[in-house]
């Protein structure tokens, strides 16, 4: 008597964010041991700029982390968050606002704007790289048309003090983590991730892509005014510039906190480790004299190269995950429908669908 082939047994493979958090906890080392290896040879927790570095660096990180998990990646977070400092400012020194309702005003200014990408990105189902990119420079074009070619001073006593920085950077540290275990649920992430491509590069349009691109540009443009608000606060001064040299270090931070490049997944606290380790190497070069081109060019396209081969190697690694929740089986997924049967499945006779199908008989 013959018997069906035996299907080879495959190995299970862990989910993306299980992958993840065991990147996270190589990068937590390498983080305790660069910084306490700086913090050893200069003063890198005295006064308030290593918490205003972490503060306005990981907002950022997060507004584009969170764009990325939703996977529409909004390059425009640095172009937003100048123009939500130039806003702020404008109220504070020209419009004689105080800070908090001038603050509330330029973070609704970019939730519109944001707002308006998102629409943009889903009904059109363009990548978020692409109307973000066009979003930066339209940004950018209206905080330099608002400065008018010059500085803007705001009209207060001395940088903001230690605890002001710090419950910014705290702030940061909550949202960020907070995100990671809120996208650790598969139903967050199959209501608003699905723009990650999978097949066709034009998919057709889904009311899930919209939400999932609204959401993504809304939050992470809200986020990235917040760290506008901060740097003016930091500064006392804006001009409407943009640096891309900070564009190049959220995304390094996000990439090699083990966020994937393809959108959707990610860790927990990875994308704050990497913002502390990053603002550690940055500023103690910064103390040291190095060039700048060293800490603002070299270090931020090692963290991308080298966050793109983490997420690639995790992306191989982890299982794969559907775009939407496959239906339980058994059951049809609409009235007068049922999944076909097995290849191995035994039919009525007590043999398999294969040999039955293939004309083989059962007898030996």
């Amino acid at each position: 008597m013959s018997f069906p082939p035996v299907a080879p047994a495959t190995r299970r493979r862990p989910p993306y964010a299980v992958l993840a958090v065991g990147w996270e906890a190589v990068l937590l080392l390498v983080t305790v041991v660069t910084v306490g290896v700086i913090a050893v040879q200069v003063p890198l927790f005295r006064g308030g700029n290593i918490w205003y570095g972490i503060a306005a660096l990981g907002l950022l990180a997060s507004a584009f982390a969170l764009s990325l998990r939703t996977a529409t990646p909004n390059l425009a977070v640095i172009g937003q968050a100048t123009l939500a400092g130039v806003v702020y400012a404008k109220l504070v020194a020209d419009g004689g606002w105080a800070a908090i309702p001038a603050g509330l005003v330029a973070v609704l200014v970019l939730l519109v704007s944001g707002a308006f990408l998102g629409l943009v990105t889903g009904l059109t189902t363009a990548p978020g790289w692409a109307v973000s990119l066009g979003g930066l420079i339209l940004t950018q074009a209206i905080a330099l048309a608002m400065v008018d070619g010059r500085s803007l001073p705001l009209p207060v006593d001395g940088p903001p003090g230690r605890g002001t920085t710090l419950l910014w950077a705290v702030l940061f540290i909550v949202v960020s983590i907070g995100g990671g275990l809120l996208w650790l649920l598969p139903k967050v992430r199959a209501l608003l991730a699905t723009n990650r491509i999978s097949g066709d590069p034009v998919p057709g349009w889904r009311l899930t892509r919209l939400l999932g691109a609204v959401v993504g540009f809304t939050g992470s443009s809200v986020l990235a005014a917040l760290a506008g608000i901060v740097t003016a606060n930091q500064l006392r001064v804006v001009n409407g510039g943009v640096d891309l040299s900070q564009l190049a270090l959220v995304v390094g931070a996000v990439l090699f906190g083990g966020a994937s490049v393809f959108g959707r997944r990610g860790g927990v606290a990875g994308t704050v480790l990497a913002v502390v380790l990053l603002t550690a190497i940055n500023f103690y070069l910064t103390l040291e004299g190095a060039p700048r081109w060293i800490a603002y060019g070299v270090v931020p396209a090692l963290a991308i190269l080298g966050g793109i081969g983490i997420s690639r190697g995790l992306e191989a690694l982890a299982a794969p995950e559907p775009d939407e929740p496959a239906p339980p089986f058994p059951g049809p997924t609409r009235p007068g429908y049922a999944p076909p049967p097995s290849q191995y499945a035994p039919t009525p006779t007590g043999f398999p669908s294969s040999q039955v199908a293939g004309g083989s008989s059962p007898n030996p």
